[in-house]
């Protein structure tokens, strides 16, 4: 009988052995989990940070692209009246060209 709680106290403890092994395997494992997420959302971090950078660049070009057209159409505008100016002088030109 002494031999029979020895074993089963051996058994008990190699039992117990592997399940602290098993446990520090897995314990290792959450931590390689842990420092890979680590890595990744400092990764997305600084790709966030190249975003936000490159959204404001863009929003900087967009005013100035706006300011330019408004420019332009200013130009535009101021220039309409010389516009029909010449092609009444080339149409009235054309019509006594045509008459002579």
């Amino acid at each position: 009988t002494q031999q029979i709680q020895t074993r089963r106290a051996n058994r008990a403890t190699q039992s117990r052995l592997e399940s602290a092994i098993s446990a520090e395997r897995t314990i290792a494992e959450i931590g390689s989990l842990f420092s890979k997420m680590t890595n990744i959302v400092s990764m997305q971090g600084e790709q966030i940070s190249r975003i936000e950078d490159d959204v404001e660049a863009s929003m900087g070009l967009v005013d100035a692209g706006a300011e330019e057209i408004s420019k332009v159409y200013g130009m535009q505008k101021g220039n309409r009246g010389l516009i029909l100016k010449t092609f009444g002088l080339l149409i009235a030109l054309l019509f006594f060209m045509k008459l002579y």
